[in-house]
């Protein structure tokens, strides 16, 4: 009978080609990134366009706050020719009849609001 013979030499070991490109994970990581920073580009943009605005906004208002009131009526001597104006006086008290018309609240409230509406 023949003997055998035993391998005594190291298994070799096999190792896998060197990859050619990238693999999918790197090509994952890296899709990532370039949204990141395309998402992070615009939203720098977006904040630089609202502070703009905002400028904007905080100068109208010093405006309107150095500009006198609406309503307000200057201290001025009436003028010669005044313009006469179109409808109730607003200097004088009206008397308004509720004696008999529909109402909330108790009859001898100290104040009475009177409303007027008018359905066309």
């Amino acid at each position: 009978m023949a003997r055998r013979q035993k391998n005594t030499a190291a298994p070799e070991t096999t190792t896998p080609p060197a990859a050619k490109g990238l693999d999918s994970l790197g090509l994952a990581t890296l899709a990532g990134t370039i949204a990141v920073l395309v998402i992070s580009f615009s939203n720098m943009r977006a904040l630089d366009r609202l502070a703009g605005d905002v400028g904007q906004l905080e100068r109208q208002l010093d405006r309107i706050a150095q500009a006198p009131a609406a309503g307000a009526r200057p201290n001025q001597q009436p003028a010669q020719n005044p313009q006469r104006r179109s409808g109730p006086d607003p200097d004088r008290v009206y008397e308004v009849r509720t004696a008999n018309a529909p109402a909330k609240g108790p009859a001898n409230a100290p104040v009475v609001i009177a409303e007027f509406s008018d359905f066309q």
